[in-house]
C-alpha cells in the first residue's frame, strides 16, 4: 500500500506540478503571442494528456487482469517517468505535445490498476477503505504539486516565476527524478502478485449489470468534464482575467485539491458510505452546477477561491463512490471494469480542458457555463440512468440469494 500510495502520488504530483506554469512553460516556445492562442494551447495540452488516459486506461486495465498488476505499474510508471522528462528537455512545440501523450499513456495504467490490486488483496471493509486511501493519495499529490513547481521553478532561486522562464520545465525533470527509485523499489515491493485468470473463468454479465457500467462510465465523463473545465478555466480566469501570479495560481489549485481531499476523507466512515444512493450523487451534481453558473459574478481571488473549494468538494466525492459502487457487487475482472470508468472520465476530461481553451476566448465564464449545463445533465443521469441500474442490479443478487435460501 506505501508503494502503490507513493507512485499515485507522483503521478498526481508530476501533475499539479505543471498547472500554475503551463502558461509561462509555453511562451517558451509560442513567444510574446496572442492570449487567444495560449489559451488555445493551454486546453490542447490539458486535454491531450487526459485524451491519452482515455485512450489507454481500458487496454492496461485488461492487460493487469490476463498478466498482472505489478507489470503493468511497473511499465505504465516507467513510460510516465519517460514522458515527464522528455516533456522537460523538449526542443520544440511538436516534441511537447508527444511528450505530453507518452506521459498521458503511461500514467493512464496508474489509477485503475493500483484499484483493481487492491481489490485483489482485500476485504470488503479494506477493500473501500483502502480504494478512499489511494484517491487521498492521488489528491495529496495534486495538493503538492502547484506549490512544489513555483517553488523549484521561481522562489528557490530568489526571483519570480514569470521572470525565470528558462526553469518553468524544472518540475516536470524533478518529478521524474523522484519517481526512478521508486521504479526500481517496484518489483520487491509488488513481489505477491495479485492478479488471477479472471477472463476465462467469468460468466457473462448481466443485463443490469451492463447497464450499470454503461451508467457509471456516463457519470464519470460528465463529472471529469467539469474537473477538465476548471483545472484549465480556472487558470486562464486567474491568469488572464484577474491577473493572478503564478503564486496566487499555485494557492488557488491548493484550495481546490484540499476541498477535494476533505469530502473524500467522509467516505472513510461507515456510516456515510452506507447512506449513498442516487439522490445524494444527483444532489452532489447539481449543487456544483449551481455554483458553477456564478463564475461570472467572481471579481477577485478570495471569490475564486471559494468557489472552487465548493465545486471540488462536491466533484470530488463522485469518482470514488462510482469506483467503490462498480466493485460492490461484482469483484471480477476489477482492472477492466475500473479501466472502463477510468477511461470514460478521462475522455470527459479531456473533452473538459479541450472546450476551456476554446471557449474562454469568447467569455470568461463561457467554459464554466457550458460545464454547469453537463452537470445538470449529471444530476438527471445519476437519478434516472445510473440510480435505476443499480436497483435493479440489487434487485437482482437479493431474487438470487433468495432463491439459494430457499
Amino acid at each position: 500500500m506505501v508503494l502503490l500510495g507513493a507512485v499515485v502520488f507522483v503521478v498526481a504530483l508530476g501533475y499539479g506540478a505543471g498547472l500554475p506554469l503551463i502558461q509561462p512553460y509555453l511562451a517558451r516556445y509560442l513567444g510574446p503571442d496572442a492570449p487567444q492562442r495560449m489559451a488555445w494551447h493551454v486546453g490542447m495540452l490539458g486535454g491531450v494528456y487526459t485524451f491519452a488516459l482515455f485512450l489507454l486506461a481500458p487496454t492496461w486495465g485488461r492487460l493487469s487482469d490476463r498478466h498482472g498488476r505489478a507489470m503493468v505499474l511497473m511499465a505504465g510508471f516507467a513510460a510516465f517517468l519517460v514522458g515527464s522528462a522528455a516533456a522537460a528537455l523538449a526542443p520544440n512545440l511538436g516534441a511537447v505535445y508527444a511528450a505530453r501523450l507518452l506521459a498521458g499513456a503511461g500514467a493512464a495504467a496508474i489509477m485503475p490498476t493500483a484499484q483493481a490490486y487492491v481489490a485483489d488483496i482485500s476485504s470488503t471493509v479494506d477493500r473501500s477503505r483502502r480504494v478512499v486511501l489511494l484517491g487521498s493519495a492521488s489528491f495529496l499529490g495534486f495538493v503538492a504539486g502547484p506549490p512544489f513547481g513555483t517553488w523549484l521553478a521561481g522562489p528557490v532561486m530568489g526571483m519570480s516565476v514569470g521572470a525565470m522562464p528558462d526553469m518553468v520545465n524544472w518540475p516536470a525533470l524533478a518529478v521524474a527524478v523522484v519517481g526512478l527509485p521508486l521504479l526500481l523499489l517496484a518489483p520487491a515491493s509488488l513481489a505477491c502478485d495479485s492478479a488471477r485468470p479472471f477472463i476465462a473463468a467469468n460468466p457473462p454479465p448481466t443485463v443490469p449489470r451492463q447497464r450499470f457500467v454503461l451508467a457509471s462510465m456516463v457519470l464519470a465523463a460528465l463529472a471529469s468534464f467539469a474537473v477538465g473545465t476548471f483545472e484549465v478555466g480556472f487558470a486562464l480566469f486567474g491568469g488572464q482575467t484577474l491577473g493572478l501570479s503564478g503564486s496566487a495560481l499555485a494557492v488557488m489549485f491548493i484550495a481546490c485539491s484540499v476541498a477535494m481531499l476533505a469530502a473524500q476523507s467522509m467516505l472513510l466512515l461507515p456510516a456515510v458510505r452506507r447512506r449513498i444512493d442516487q439522490r445524494w450523487v444527483a444532489a452532489t451534481f447539481a449543487a456544483s452546477a449551481l455554483v458553477l453558473s456564478f463564475t461570472d459574478a467572481v471579481s477577485g481571488p478570495g471569490a475564486l477561491v471559494l468557489l472552487i473549494t465548493v465545486v471540488a468538494a462536491g466533484i470530488g466525492l463522485i469518482g470514488p463512490v462510482l469506483s467503490y459502487e462498480l466493485l460492490e457487487r461484482d469483484r471480477s475482472a476489477p482492472g477492466a471494469q475500473l479501466g472502463k470508468q477510468a477511461a470514460a472520465g478521462n475522455l470527459g476530461q479531456a473533452f473538459g480542458s479541450f472546450s476551456a481553451g476554446s471557449l474562454f476566448a469568447l467569455h470568461p465564464a463561457a467554459p464554466f457555463w457550458l460545464a454547469a449545463l453537463v452537470l445538470l445533465f449529471g444530476a438527471g443521469a445519476a437519478y434516472a440512468l445510473w440510480g435505476a441500474a443499480r436497483d435493479d442490479e440489487i434487485a437482482l443478487l437479493a431474487g438470487l440469494e433468495t432463491e439459494r435460501d430457499g
